[in-house]
């Protein structure tokens, strides 16, 4: 009976050291997590979820048997090709995330797609995302100037073909690699355009192509100037400022329409920094990612530069990614009225890793939300102001932008005496 009683005792003692270590622990992470934050230029890293397995997991194990066994035991040597093998079996491993902003790509392509991120390319000049259904490439808009819109190509064709090449089913940056190519040389491009009952093929010759990341053009018959941002590339922010500066002290603007219609986003960091000029103060946006860490970007570069000056902001379907980012923080703090129709919804973060054989991955990391939480991705920024635009091309003489005649009466509203 004694033994019993000790042997009870002995296990209580060891249960209630147990809850006093657990109890320690929390509280020693939890001062851990709260005063360790890391700060990075504008990120503060607030909060990670430190949980990660342990082991490969047991279903991956069956690719390694898989393998084994083929290199093993197959009869004819000659076909087995581990640089294919490779290939397939990542465009498979992505392909499973059923995510269009993932993907694969070869070593005798990496080298072009990795030149985005110079901000220099040849191609046809446009914009392009997947369509909805995942199923092809879809124009998001032509690049004003270049050769796309000089052949009449349109934002919302779709692409199927190129040069007779069925893309339907590869991945962005596979169908991004056949319409690229050098300059003067052409792609036969095969397209399917609402409306049209088949399907149209445009030719394009292909070109070096560069822009201006911000355009700007006094409105007729008012005191406003439209300022566009095409898209944020590293000099954004500063030809934004310029762009502002120009409106203000030579244009005498009184009130700035800021155009983001058919903006493709770019760097997340530009639009950060381009936001920054509105605002006094405050987080941009943040981003949760696949580690559940939140990532804080805060106002940064000019701040509040042009905090004061009315300001209405255009947005519509093909607004994507970063001007999404500056539109709903310009929304949640109040800074401007955002007017159009409801933005397109991309609203990740991808990673770009060169891998050892020469190829590369594009891969989603983290979702963005705007600064009072807001989702975008998959949900887009509703405008506080819904004005569709019609149908009609904006390319037609008789063409009626009644988007900018909303953003007019608001600025007439905001800017009377």
């Amino acid at each position: 009976m004694q033994n019993q009683f000790k042997n009870f005792n002995n296990i209580l003692i060891m249960v209630i050291l147990a809850i006093v270590f657990f109890v320690i622990g929390f509280f020693i992470n939890d001062y851990i997590s709260e005063d360790n934050l890391l700060t990075e230029n504008n990120k503060e890293i607030v909060f990670e979820n430190t949980e990660r397995p342990n082991s490969v997991p047991e279903n991956i194990k069956a690719f390694w048997e898989a393998y084994d066994f083929i290199n093993d035991s197959y009869f004819d040597r000659t076909r087995i090709d581990d640089e294919k093998i490779t290939d397939e079996t990542v465009k498979t491993l992505i392909r499973t995330l059923d995510d269009k902003h993932s993907t694969y790509v070869s070593p005798e392509k990496w080298q072009i797609a990795s030149s985005d991120l110079t901000g220099s390319y040849q191609g046809i000049g446009a914009y392009v995302d997947m369509a909805n259904d995942q199923s092809s490439v879809v124009i998001v808009s032509p690049i004003s100037g270049g050769p796309a819109e000089a052949v009449g190509i349109k934002g919302g064709d779709k692409i199927i073909k190129v040069d007779g090449v069925s893309i339907i089913g590869m991945t962005l940056t596979e169908a991004i690699n056949l319409i690229r190519g050098p300059e003067g040389t052409s792609v036969l491009l095969t397209i399917e355009r609402l409306g049209d009952f088949e399907p149209i093929e445009i030719k394009v010759t292909r070109a070096k192509i560069e822009q201006p990341s911000v355009n700007s053009d006094p409105v007729p018959d008012t005191k406003y100037v439209k300022i566009r941002i095409n898209q944020y590339t590293e000099s954004t922010p500063k030809e934004l400022s310029d762009a502002f500066t120009e409106a203000i002290n030579e244009e005498n603007a009184q009130g700035i329409i800021l155009d983001l219609r058919n903006n493709p986003g770019g760097l997340l960091g530009s639009a950060v920094d381009s936001t920054s000029l509105f605002l006094d103060s405050g987080v941009v946006t943040f981003e949760i990612d696949a580690k559940g860490r939140k990532t804080l970007w805060n106002v940064n570069g000019e701040i509040g530069k042009f905090s004061k000056i009315p300001m209405v902001t255009l947005v519509n379907g093909n607004s994507a990614s970063g001007s999404e980012v500056m539109a709903g923080a310009l929304q949640d703090y109040g800074r401007s009225v955002v007017i159009g129709e409801k933005t397109y919804g991309k609203g990740s973060v991808s990673l770009v890793r060169s891998l050892s054989n020469g190829g590369g991955m594009f891969l989603t990391n983290a979702h963005w939300f705007t600064p009072n939480g807001r989702a975008i991705h998959d949900i887009g920024i509703d405008p506080d102001v819904v004005v569709e635009l019609p149908d009609a091309s904006s390319k037609a003489a008789d063409f009626y932008d009644n988007q900018i005649e909303a953003a007019i009466t608001q600025l007439n509203f905001e800017t009377k005496d």
